[in-house]
């Protein structure tokens, strides 16, 4: 379609419903939306977030028009059974401020994210507006590689997930995700649209450091009870540094005993071991992506790996588990594998062969070029219009 054809078009009214947005932020979710909304504005959509923060506020950032809903809760310990209400309470704000924006002129499509469709559901019922969801993940499924604090609320994530088959239409970020998905639930419409990477800002760089890489959240189901020991390993090696990206706003259990063997290991190896626990923004990350050698994913669950996805686009080569949409990503250009002693010879492999890190990593760039937001976009709004028209 070209431009002058897409401009004239009568505008779609979108809302996105994440309850992460803000940068920076923790969620492979939010940065999803981040770059959705960014790119549906390119091609012609009004596009409305409603995401949390810390205060109410509307406003207009990059033509996106920002709803934030406050924190409703008052300050407590951090656990689990609070975050959990607060995504409940989050959703029933966001109720109200879509109802109060229809007044204007009506949503032609809410787009859910996460495991957030209460809202969704009771806007499609009551004001007939069609809903698409993004699977991100199958949160019932995920949950059992998590911990065992976050396992308690397995029978709520479930009972939150079935809303879901009311949908209009459902995204699945992989094919693998699909396929769980449809042994789950019973959807009317579905369809695959890959997650992407903004090929402006992740662009190659050479390899100039021998250190290796590490995102995600500080869960278990990202591999972060796997961290010491790989720690371990690459310490053994010449030269070589580990950085690790694993944000958490509060950890107990399981979890708090890993990190402690974590730090244990950072005052052993000193500036070789650098574990970064807070967010960082896109800049940021940009930059650690560019300073390493190998990127890592020892996720046991993955619907799709952002992560790897970002790393490839730099021009490094990943090593992952054959979990999820993993294998789909990375296709033949980076190393899948079945257990922990694969995954450390082909780490120790790759810090001793920066050729070969090279080779592949310009192997990665080119495949991550299938994954371009832009045409994710495109494919995100044509599905828009085919469920709108329906």
């Amino acid at each position: 379609m070209s431009l002058i054809n897409s401009l004239s078009k009568e505008k779609l009214k979108i809302a996105l419903i994440s309850y992460y947005y803000q940068k920076p932020t923790i969620s492979g979710v939010g940065i999803h939306v981040q770059n959705l909304a960014k790119y549906l504005v390119k091609h012609n959509c009004e596009v409305h977030i409603f995401c949390h923060g810390d205060a109410d506020q509307y406003y207009k950032e990059n033509g996106v028009y920002i709803h934030l809903i406050g924190k409703v809760l008052t300050p407590m310990a951090e656990n689990f059974s609070k975050e959990n209400l607060e995504y409940d309470l989050f959703e029933s704000e966001v109720i109200k401020e879509i109802i109060r924006e229809s007044l204007k002129k009506k949503f032609d499509i809410i787009h859910t994210h996460g495991s957030l469709t209460k809202a969704a559901f009771i806007l499609k019922k009551v004001y007939k507006i069609k809903w698409v969801h993004t699977f991100h993940a199958i949160e019932k499924i995920r949950i059992k590689e998590l911990s065992k604090e976050e396992k308690e609320f397995k029978d709520l994530i479930s009972w939150i997930e079935h809303t879901t088959n009311y949908c209009d239409g459902a995204i699945f970020v992989s094919k693998n995700l699909l396929k769980e998905g449809e042994k789950e639930y019973t959807l009317k419409s579905k369809k695959i649209i890959h997650n992407g990477v903004d090929l402006r800002l992740f662009s190659y760089h050479p390899i100039t450091n021998k250190n290796v890489l590490f995102i995600g959240r500080f869960s278990k189901d990202k591999g972060i009870d796997l961290l010491p020991e790989l720690i371990k390993q690459v310490m053994t090696i010449k030269d070589a540094s580990f950085t690790a990206v694993c944000p958490y706003t509060f950890i107990d259990g399981e979890r708090k005993e890993i990190r402690s063997t974590i730090t244990e290991l950072e005052e052993k190896y000193g500036v070789r071991l650098k574990v970064i626990t807070s967010p960082k923004n896109q800049e940021s990350l940009i930059e650690l992506y560019k300073k390493c050698q190998v990127y890592i994913q020892p996720s046991k669950y993955e619907s799709f790996g952002l992560c790897i996805l970002e790393a490839m686009a730099i021009g490094r080569p990943v090593i992952a588990f054959r979990v999820g949409g993993i294998p789909e990503v990375i296709g033949d250009s980076g190393f899948v594998v079945t257990n922990k002693d694969a995954f450390i010879y082909k780490l120790d492999e790759l810090l001793n062969n920066r050729d070969e890190c090279i080779r592949i990593g310009k192997k990665a760039h080119q495949k991550a070029k299938e994954f371009d937001w832009d045409l994710i976009a495109k494919k995100t709004i044509k599905y828009y219009e085919e469920l709108k028209n329906e």
